[in-house]
């Protein structure tokens, strides 16, 4: 676990990258209950650092790009709200700046089960098909508090294309 701690350093993603399993540690050692003071030190000097550098990355306009220019990212912003959600068990998050997030995540839905998407993308994070944009959305949004019934529609509409298939009948 001490090679996994990192000093978050970068754009948003990479920042992220290098944070969240500062975040997982940390939570891994208060739900075992197992005791590594300088492990779990270790955790707590990093997180604040890595805190305040993925947070720098919020645009005026919310949500989260690489380097915090409007407008926000998707993707990336569900990627942040997973961490703050989890870090949220082992770190003080500012809940105002997470319900902002979420806000923000909210008002890109397409109407029709879906999300709008920011089409600058500086790498292939960005660039996920839609249908696997839409669910990493959902589930991000699902995983942070939001309830189901205020995601109907992206449900629903997830929900019909894990759908398989019907089997073709035989023509006997």
């Amino acid at each position: 676990m001490k090679g996994l701690l990192q000093e978050p350093c970068g754009c948003f993603e990479q920042a992220s990258s290098s944070n969240y399993p500062n975040v997982m540690v940390l939570g891994y050692l208060q739900a075992t209950g197992d005791d590594v003071p300088e492990l779990a030190a270790r955790a707590r000097e990093l997180l604040p650092r890595g805190y305040q550098k993925i947070t720098g990355y919020e645009c005026k306009a919310k949500g989260f790009e690489w380097f915090g220019g409007d407008p926000g990212h998707e993707a990336l912003t569900a990627y942040g709200l997973l961490q703050f959600a989890d870090m949220q068990k082992v770190y003080d998050v500012d809940a105002g700046m997470v319900a902002r997030t979420k806000a923000w995540l909210l008002a890109r839905r397409d109407g029709k089960g879906g999300y709008l998407r920011n089409e600058r993308a500086l790498d292939s994070f960005g660039r996920a098909p839609q249908p696997v944009t839409d669910a990493y959305v959902t589930y991000a949004l699902l995983h942070a508090g939001v309830p189901a019934g205020e995601l109907g529609a992206e449900v629903v509409a997830l929900a019909a294309r894990a759908r398989p298939p019907p089997m073709p009948t035989s023509s006997r």
